[in-house]
């Protein structure tokens, strides 16, 4: 089967949703946070406050997964669970998440610059299947990239 059969399968699916937003330099590390890019990434309308205003709950990254595995299936599709990576505590939950499989869409904004060193963000992700969904190129260089988990 194709992608899309997969992608389609996903989305008839009765359960909520579980997002990962973050920010990553060219070279794949998490931004400094007093960082320019990485602050209008966190305050902007276009940035992180958008995927917040939409979502149904923001996952800490001290929230025990069995719970949110178990929210997750007896909440309805409109349920978005959302997971901000945007601070070394963060790429744990990020881990966690990725490991058993429960991310279902990828937000990452890339931030045009590189950082030689750091905490590597897209390391934490385990091997999977993803589909483009979508892409934004802002003024400033940033680049948001959507991507939705294909079931296999």
């Amino acid at each position: 089967r194709d992608n899309h059969a997969f992608l389609l399968q996903a989305e008839d699916k009765n359960m909520a949703k579980v997002q990962i937003i973050t920010a990553v330099t060219l070279d794949g590390f998490l931004p400094k946070a007093e960082e320019k890019l990485m602050q209008w990434v966190k305050n902007t309308p276009k940035g992180f406050p958008y995927w917040h205003e939409r979502s149904s709950f923001l996952i800490p990254p001290d929230y025990p997964f069995l719970d949110l595995v178990c929210d997750k299936d007896r909440t309805g599709t409109s349920c978005i669970y959302l997971a901000e990576i945007s601070a070394p505590l963060h790429v744990e939950l990020l881990k966690n998440l990725s490991r058993y499989h429960v991310v279902d869409e990828l937000i990452v904004y890339l931030l045009p610059i590189t950082a030689g060193t750091g905490i590597s963000v897209l390391n934490a992700l385990t091997p999977d299947y993803w589909h483009l969904h979508k892409s934004v190129v802002y003024s400033n260089g940033i680049c948001r990239v959507v991507y939705h988990r294909i079931l296999k």
